[in-house]
């Protein structure tokens, strides 16, 4: 045991400390002190749940894979498991953790994730692509993601900071899309500098943070057949702009029972907040509520299309057959 603290030592000496992923080589002995990792937790259960075979029989790509935590988790689990990260001496930990913990399917490779193509690196089960996204430009994100679904047989998985509001719109192959761009490096960094900043971009001076619908959206126009939010493994203390998503490569299912859905394209989602909601979700106040059972259902009837032109009540999307009592 006090060679395995000598070794690690060594490669702390050599490459620097961990930064962030505390991983237990040996019993009594991590890469940093012992810490709880939600993330690693939650992308281990949302890609086990939903990638339809055993872990052992997947391959994995962790993309930009930092020290390898997420990589070195499936690998234990026997899943085939290709990590790609930019800084050799990121590369350097995790190729000593896969050493010492002996998972011989394990393999690291420095390299740009802008590089990333079926033809180099094959087809993957699992596609990791966490903290990574918001690290590139957007034309090089949406490169990413059209990359990720081409090398993708199963489901990609993002762990990513959103916008939460739409600052600057940016044009990608003809179509908009929105966010706000984040800062990464200074304009007089040199190459060596941006090397060792572990927790940044490798070359470009900012990056692109997708809003929501703007990122869904990109999803779909790569081809995933569907897309949606993680939210349990729970994540406490995550920040309310930091997401999970898991991206499907399905195969599109045909409608039999409605032609009009079958033929119904896809419909981007709008920016912004949607301002739809059932009207029993707003508080009208005492006026509003004594009115609603004092009129009669004729008088009603007659001043709600100008409550609803002066927007103090919403527009009318309910079926006839279906509508009740709810704004009378």
């Amino acid at each position: 045991m006090e060679d395995l603290r000598n070794r690690l030592k060594e490669v702390v000496d050599a490459q620097g400390p961990w930064t962030a992923m505390s991983i237990k080589l040996a019993e009594g002995v991590y890469t940093r002190e012992p810490a709880v990792d939600h993330r690693l937790k939650r992308i281990l259960q949302a890609c086990s749940d939903v990638v339809g075979k055993p872990l052992a029989a997947c391959r994995v790509l962790d993309l930009a894979c930092l020290e390898g935590h997420y990589a070195l988790e499936f690998a234990r689990h026997g899943s085939e498991v290709v990590g790609i990260e930019g800084r050799q001496a990121s590369v350097a930990k995790c190729d000593f953790a896969r050493d010492q913990l002996g998972l011989q399917r394990a393999t690291f490779h420095q390299d740009d994730v802008r590089n990333l193509s079926i033809e180099k690196y094959g087809a993957f089960d699992i596609v990791i692509c966490s903290g990574l996204l918001y690290h590139l430009p957007a034309g090089d994100a949406w490169g990413l993601i059209r990359s990720m679904y081409d090398v993708c047989r199963g489901v990609v998985l993002v762990d990513t900071f959103v916008a939460l509001a739409s600052r600057v719109a940016v044009e990608l192959d003809g179509a908009e899309y929105h966010g706000h761009v984040y800062g990464e490096h200074g304009a007089a960094e040199s190459k060596a500098q941006k090397e060792k900043k572990l927790w940044a971009s490798l070359d470009n001076d900012s990056s692109f943070w997708f809003t929501e619908p703007s990122l869904l959206n990109l999803f779909a126009r790569a081809g995933f057949s569907s897309a949606f939010e993680v939210l349990t493994p729970t994540m406490p203390g995550n920040l309310r702009d930091r997401k999970t998503y898991l991206a499907v490569r399905g195969r599109p299912v045909a409608v039999l029972t409605s032609d009009e859905t079958h033929q119904q394209a896809h419909v981007d989602l709008p920016e912004g907040a949607n301002p739809r909601m059932d009207p029993s979700q707003v508080h009208r106040g005492r006026m509003f509520s004594a009115a609603k059972r004092i009129l009669p259902q004729g008088v009603k009837d007659v001043i709600k299309p100008a409550l609803r032109a002066i927007n103090v009540l919403p527009p009318d999307h309910t079926p006839a057959f279906q509508r009740d009592d709810a704004e009378k």
